[in-house]
C-alpha cells in the first residue's frame, strides 16, 4: 500500500495534496457521503441530458434540407456522429455514477429500495433515449456498450486481483 503524503498547511502550496483523501485525517463516512452526493449529481445531470437532449426535439413534421423531421425526436440526432458521441459519453457517465452509488449503498438500511430505484431509473433512461432518438441515428450496440462498460471494467479488475493473489 502506498504511503500517504503529509498534506501542506496551506492549500495554495499544493492544491492536490491538500485535498487528497487522507485516512489519518479524514473520516471514511464523510468521504462516502461526498461520493454519494457527487454520484447523485452526475446521475441527475446525465439522466436529464439523455431525456432532453441538447437542442431539444422537433415539434412538428417538416422537411429540413430535404430530410423529413419526426416530432418528438432529437434535433441533435441529425448530426449522427456527434449525437453518437454525445449519447455514448452521457450513457457512460450515467452508468458509472449508478455503479458508484450501488457499491456505496450496499449493506446500508433501505439499500434494496435504492437499488430498485436505480434499476428502474436505468430502464427509464433507456426507454427515454430510445424514444427521442431519430430512426437510425445511433446503433443501439454503442449505447449498450457504454452502459455495461463500467461494470465490465470493475468485474475484470476483481477477476485480475483474484488471479494475481493465487500467484
Amino acid at each position: 500500500m502506498a504511503t500517504q503524503l503529509n498534506p501542506p498547511e496551506d492549500a495554495s502550496d499544493n492544491f492536490y495534496a491538500y485535498y487528497r483523501f487522507n485516512p489519518s485525517r479524514d473520516n471514511p463516512d464523510s468521504a462516502r457521503n461526498t461520493l454519494l452526493v457527487v454520484g447523485a449529481l452526475i446521475a441527475a445531470a446525465t439522466f436529464q441530458a439523455g431525456i432532453n437532449p441538447p437542442g431539444g426535439v422537433w415539434q412538428d413534421k417538416t422537411t429540413v434540407d430535404g430530410v423529413t423531421t419526426h416530432p418528438g425526436k432529437a434535433i441533435f440526432g441529425s448530426e449522427k456522429a456527434a449525437f453518437t458521441v454525445f449519447l455514448f459519453c452521457n450513457t457512460l457517465a450515467f452508468s458509472s455514477s449508478l455503479q458508484m452509488i450501488t457499491y456505496l449503498i450496499i449493506g446500508c438500511p433501505f439499500s434494496l429500495e435504492v437499488l430498485t430505484g436505480i434499476y428502474c431509473m436505468s430502464g427509464t433512461y433507456g426507454a427515454s433515449i430510445a424514444a427521442v432518438e431519430p430512426p437510425g441515428a445511433v446503433k443501439s450496440e454503442y449505447i449498450l456498450l457504454a452502459f455495461f462498460l463500467p461494470y465490465a471494467v470493475r468485474m475484470s479488475q476483481q477477476i485480475f486481483k483474484k488471479y494475481k493473489k493465487r500467484g
